[in-house]
């Protein structure tokens, strides 16, 4: 019903807060035409829009609505979802990636109810749909027996603009702008089309939507880090054990990301009850990303080469140290990746007063290519220097006497090894649904709804990898020696919030390792041959699904109050047969496994409306998680030990099992004027399974490796609550009218059983979550101001090393902004930024003692305008 309460709070009464839902999908819109004409648009009619989304489902929910044409409150997707109450999100390169909801990742991402995804991947990368092209986007974070199985932190459903869904016969809309990454130093063009066109034929009501979308997004971000520690005899005083970090140094990536995108629409109405539609929609995303490191290693500081260590006061853990002919590496990365996704889905709907039929048959083909080549550099430091500079490891070279030596001369530096890779992912599905509602005239139930689901979906991998390949000449080979190799990184390193005495040193030119590989090769005396596809690489899966539902729709009173609801179950099996390649006793067999599973997923809700405008909403389900393709991959990487290294492995685990969640749910909701919410939820699941990945001493051909695979944990728990409030201040006099803001808050605690049986956090949940956002739209001035806080989570627990094996990430705070000015009713200029307060980012093994990485994300800035014809 989102699509036709878009903004409309401001011009009507508020609906009651009941949420009776017959509608045979969750994402079918209601006719739209009829409100248009009393639209408001901006960032109050988006505010305003998503409140009454809110209002109108019966499920526990949240939404984010299209300011107007072309114009989501946020960049992307991703970045519009951080707003929502209970999501938590993940930045990188200058943009949102990974979104949780309620702290899990697990969510099934759908386009108007129907499955999607990005390659082999189960689900679709949000921060690949453009913004340009959307309605509005749902987070329902309870279930229902028809919506898809395979997510426990809830769905993503995604809903692009429809021809019918316009308040004109005839419109043409668009806009174009400018990105500047600031750390970057570059500005890249971006733009998109809207044109739609309805008309009735003499075969009834048609019309017709084509949207095109560019997006670029240049960045440039920078670290430090530490590698793992190690406890060892202290160089400088061999009596004394302290921890010493094994490399130790920097980074900085940059990159533009390209995302071109298109959508078409038909919609016939062949009658005032029917329906035929075609949508599809195709998104390419294009990427090099460079990343160049500067890798001193302190793990290599002895008594035969130190001069001093220092350590962190009241600590034995090193921080500084002097050293002679120290080895240090320049390692650049440069790396290519594509990706094309396509969907089209070809539907039908027909209604009378007592039964609603709907069909859909949906073809997804998606795939992702990626080409890698890393060149190490060495270098023999005559005189390396390291000291702390808050958390940060900051080195420098100088020669034997102190005077300055120059680590930007590529006559200083030799080809050490490289590591050449390629990999190509494809994933494609064949899915059919109908689902019908069948209307009651009496009775305690309402209507009853019923459907059915076939689809076919296949993942497959393939890739080449042989791992390090070492100059084999015989002789050392200079950067200076080989034409149109050498290059300097691009400075600015950590954009100036620590001292980092090395800002630009010798690297490969990223361009010259993707082009001229053959010649590389061959300067190191390898073969020119690109690698050849690796079998532990490979894996093929498909999975046949056969899904039915049954839900009743009910509605009684308790005394004076109205309550309704709905009971049902889902049924699902899987069929799955994987194909790939497993290690046994140290050799490579293929490996075909086949497994089928059958689930039957029941939910129950009930929504009290205690007044006209107060709803408690409770909700009970049992939803599945199923693993990531490349998890089950039976693939398996062996790396031999070292002298600072252990014998490690990493690899897939085709023994994994779905994870299971059972659901509890309650959600008090008070819509005290139009387009205004105070709500407070609280929840709780009982995990089984949940997927995280640890290392275990695993042996392989009579040698003891530690193997790092994802593998099922036991039992565990989440639960929280989350509050939220959205208003805009009209009672205020005159342009203080103007004012709104909405503010949410999320509490979490989330913990499961690991395979050893240690009760541990669940990784990526954070305890805390804000945002609070600043909201004006007075004559034709509009702007929002966003803050968004989340506070420290466990990245991980299987780090190798001496120290704390837990990486903790600390806490993190975002502030975009966004200007709006109406020029008049068909033009609007606007001016955004991203990051605003700069901040830096961090990490650490275990405790602050332990630093490991310290970042500084990009800033954006964007000015543009729009237009609607």
């Amino acid at each position: 019903m989102i699509l036709g309460m878009v903004g409309t709070a401001q011009a009507q009464a508020p609906a009651p807060a009941t949420a009776t839902a017959t509608a045979s999908e969750p994402s079918a819109p209601v006719a739209a035409q009829e409100l248009d004409s009393v639209q408001v648009r901006g960032v109050r009619g988006s505010a305003t829009g998503a409140v009454e989304a809110k209002q109108a489902k019966a499920e526990i929910s949240d939404s984010v609505v299209a300011e107007d044409i072309g114009k989501l409150p946020d960049n992307s997707v991703a970045a519009a979802l951080q707003r929502v109450t209970g999501v938590q999100v993940a930045r990188g390169g200058a943009e949102v990636g990974t979104v949780l909801v309620r702290g899990l990742p697990d969510v099934v991402t759908t386009f108007d109810g129907r499955n999607v995804f990005t390659a082999s991947g189960r689900g679709i990368a949000l921060q690949d749909i453009p913004a340009d092209l959307l309605q509005s986007v749902d987070v329902y974070k309870t279930g229902s027996a028809k919506f898809l199985e395979g997510g426990i932190g809830g769905s993503i459903d995604v809903h692009l603009r429809k021809p019918f869904d316009l308040d004109k016969d005839t419109t043409l809309a668009g806009s174009i702008s400018a990105v500047r990454g600031d750390q970057a130093g570059d500005t890249k063009p971006n733009g998109s089309l809207t044109a739609a066109h309805n008309w009735d034929s003499g075969h009834g009501r048609m019309g017709v939507l084509g949207s095109v979308s560019l997006q670029q997004r240049p960045y440039q971000e920078s670290n430090s880090f530490h590698g793992t520690y190690d406890r060892v005899a202290n160089p400088a005083d061999p009596s004394q054990e302290i921890f010493v970090p094994y490399n130790a140094g920097g980074l900085v990536a940059n990159n533009t990301h390209k995302r071109r995108a298109a959508n078409f629409t038909f919609q016939w109405a062949p009658t005032d009850n029917s329906e035929v539609y075609l949508d599809t929609f195709y998104v390419n995303y294009e990427g090099r990303n460079n990343v160049n490191y500067w890798m001193p290693f302190p793990g290599l500081v002895n008594p035969g080469n130190v001069e001093s260590v220092s350590l962190r006061p009241g600590s034995n853990v090193m921080d500084g140290f002097v050293a002679r002919d120290l080895y240090t590496l320049s390692s650049t990365q440069a790396h290519k990746q594509t990706s094309d996704t396509f969907q089209a889905a070809l539907g039908g709907k027909w209604h009378n007063d007592t039964i609603s039929l709907s069909t859909e048959l949906a073809y997804t083909w998606s795939t992702n290519k990626h080409r890698a080549m890393t060149l190490d550099m060495g270098m023999d430091a005559p005189l390396m220097h390291m000291r702390d500079a808050g958390g940060v490891p900051d080195t420098w070279v100088t020669h034997a006497d102190g005077s300055a030596y120059d680590v930007t001369n590529p006559a200083n530096w030799y080809l050490s090894q490289y590591y050449d890779s390629w990999d190509e992912q494809k994933g494609e599905e064949w899915a059919w649904r109908g689902d019908s509602t069948f209307q009651f005239d009496a009775g305690p139930f309402s209507s009853l709804d019923a459907g059915l689901r076939i689809s076919r979906r296949t993942a497959s991998n393939h890739g080449g990898d042989p791992g390090a390949m070492d100059n084999i000449t015989g002789s050392r080979v200079y950067a200076r020696d080989v034409p149109g190799l050498a290059d300097v990184s691009p400075g600015g390193m950590l954009d100036g919030a620590r001292a980092f005495s090395t800002d630009r040193w010798a690297v490969a030119n990223a361009a010259y390792l993707l082009q001229q590989t053959a010649q590389l090769r061959q300067v190191m005396g390898q073969s020119p041959d690109a690698p050849a596809e690796l079998a532990s690489l490979f894996f093929d899966n498909r999975e046949d699904n056969y899904a039915a539902y049954l839900q009743l729709n009910w509605g009684t009173t308790l005394g004076s109050i109205p309550v309704d609801g709905r009971i049902g179950v889902r049924a699902t099996r899987l069929e799955s047969e994987l194909s790939g390649t497993r290690t046994l006793d140290g050799v490579d067999v293929p490996s075909r496994i086949a497994t089928s599973q059958t689930k039957f997923l029941p939910n129950a809700s009930a929504n009290f409306s205690l007044r006209e405008d107060l709803v408690l909403r409770l909700s009970g389900s049992q939803t599945i998680a199923r693993p990531n393709f490349a998890d089950l991959n039976p693939q398996l990487s062996l790396y031999e030990s070292t002298d600072t290294l252990p014998a490690r492995g990493n690899g897939g685990n085709p023994e994994l099992q779905a994870v299971e969640s059972k659901n509890l749910d309650a959600s008090l909701e008070w819509y005290f004027q139009p387009g205004s919410l105070v709500s407070a939820a609280v929840f709780h699941r009982r995990l089984d399974g949940y997927v995280q990945r640890y290392a275990d001493d695993e042996v392989i051909g009579g040698t003891t490796y530690s193997i790092t695979r994802p593998r099922n944990t036991g039992e565990g728990t989440l639960k929280g609550f989350e509050v939220g409030y959205s208003q805009f201040y009209d009672f205020l006099p005159g342009w203080l009218s103007g004012f709104g803001t909405q503010l949410n808050y999320t509490r979490i605690s989330a913990e499961a059983e690991s395979p050893t049986g240690q009760m541990q956090p669940l990784t990526n949940v954070s305890k805390h979550a804000f945002n609070a956002v600043l909201m004006y739209q007075y004559d034709r001035f509009s702007a929002r101001l966003a803050w968004n806080r989340r506070t420290d989570y466990t990245a991980s627990f299987n780090s190798s090393g001496d120290q704390p094996s837990e990486i903790r990430h600390a806490d993190e705070d975002w502030l975009d902004v966004a200007l709006n000015y109406d020029v008049n009713e068909r033009v609007t200029v606007f001016a955004e930024a991203t990051n605003l307060l700069g901040g830096s980012t961090r990490n650490y093994f275990g405790s602050p003692a332990f630093p490991r990485d310290f970042a500084s994300p990009e800033r954006t800035y964007t000015v543009g305008a729009r237009f609607r014809l």
